[in-house]
């Protein structure tokens, strides 16, 4: 990092590389292939200029691509009042917010492919009002999810507000860190479906939509949310509910209420403490091979169950049929087990177990072999700096 002495011009270099692997346990899926890759591979730059214009770029390499993640401008004068421009993460899901070098599985839960992710616009947001006990953030924005360039002329709106009423140096330690949240967003879209397939986190395509369908009409989203922290233990559980509309492949209109939700509890074994799931864990003793008890590094139990279901109008006979019922499930639910290992404050080792169930037998042994249920094992190495 490099700053001017007066501390009014700050340059700070980012990075992370995140290598997986992916063992998908059930032989009757022929889908799925076990795989290494390179799921993330950033290197970012972070800037202060004159004090209040906050710059950052975050470019990713991961997955053999190279998109833009991140690049905004921020103008902050006041934590309460700050305005932001550029393409960043919407403020909707408590989930999807939390950094990505953070998130303590590998993969978000299955409600996150459906909520506003980073986008491009403008936003209006403050931390810390009364007292640090209320955030909020309101933003304008082309309404593609998770996308670059908008193919029609209507915007969404979307927001969140998030509350700590209990967080007060009178109150007991303990009490302080519940929040409560939530969050909305609406707009119309006139695109193919997007996501076009659901997946479990793991990757596993459980639905569909079939050639044609598109995205059309309304729609909006809303999402309360709930977050505790104390000592090693935290935990974080939210709803989703959507409703949006679609234009089957024959051109009919049709209305899909969505819903789902994810619970994920976490506790350090070895005694260290978090205040936010966006926040890196430092050891209390960094790992040392050559006294591997006495410095153990920090370990950490992980436990999340999610669940996404969508109406079954999605499978109704002739035109507006939305995908085919033979080969699609309308809902899935996982769950997910995984233990951290964090050698320091910069790497991180992570391992998953993930199951999931499927409402509807899925197709992923083509032309005719179904899955009821999946066992995927899954590993990360990760360097962050």
């Amino acid at each position: 990092m490099m700053r001017s002495d007066d501390k009014r011009f700050v340059l700070k270099i980012t990075g992370q590389i995140q290598t997986d692997y992916k063992n998908f346990v059930d032989p009757g899926d022929a889908t799925d292939f076990n795989n290494f890759l390179v799921r993330r591979a950033r290197l970012g730059i972070e800037a202060t200029v004159a004090q209040y214009y906050e710059f950052r770029l975050l470019p990713d390499f991961g997955l053999g691509v190279a998109t833009i993640q991140d690049a905004f401008l921020n103008v902050h004068y006041w934590d309460q009042l700050q305005i932001e421009a550029g393409r960043f993460k919407q403020p909707f899901s408590y989930e999807q917010l939390i950094q990505d070098r953070f998130v303590p599985t590998l993969e978000r839960s299955l409600i996150d492919q459906l909520v506003p992710a980073r986008d491009v616009g403008v936003m209006i947001h403050g931390q810390k009002l009364l007292g640090d006990r209320f955030d909020y953030g309101v933003s304008y924005s082309d309404g593609t999810i998770n996308g670059n360039t908008d193919v029609n002329n209507s915007k969404d709106v979307t927001g969140r507000v998030a509350f700590r009423p209990l967080n007060s140096e009178a109150l007991p330690p303990w009490l302080r860190l519940l929040q409560m949240g939530m969050s909305f967003n609406t707009g119309a879209d006139f695109e193919a479906a997007n996501p076009a397939v659901l997946k479990t986190p793991a990757g596993v395509p459980w639905f569909t939509f079939a050639t044609g369908v598109k995205q059309g009409i309304w729609h909006y989203r809303y999402s309360p949310e709930l977050s505790y922290f104390f000592g090693p233990f935290g935990f974080a559980g939210q709803y989703l509910f959507e409703d949006q509309g679609y234009f089957s492949a024959a051109g009919v209109p049709v209305r899909v209420p969505e819903s789902g939700y994810y619970l994920l509890a976490t506790l350090l074994l070895t005694g260290e403490s978090r205040t936010t799931y966006s926040q890196a864990v430092v050891p209390g003793q960094d790992f040392d091979l050559r006294h591997p008890l006495a410095s153990p590094g920090a370990w950490e139990l992980v436990a999340r169950m999610s669940r996404l279901e969508q109406s079954t109008i999605i499978f109704a006979p002739g035109a507006p049929r939305l995908a085919d019922p033979a080969a699609n499930s309308a809902g899935a639910t996982e769950m997910t087990l995984g233990f951290n290992w964090y050698i320091n404050a910069w790497v991180r080792v992570q391992f998953n177990w993930e199951r999931a169930w499927f409402n509807q037998p899925v197709r992923l042994s083509p032309p005719t072999g179904s899955l009821s249920n999946q066992d995927s094992l899954l590993m990360r190495f990760q360097v962050i700096f």
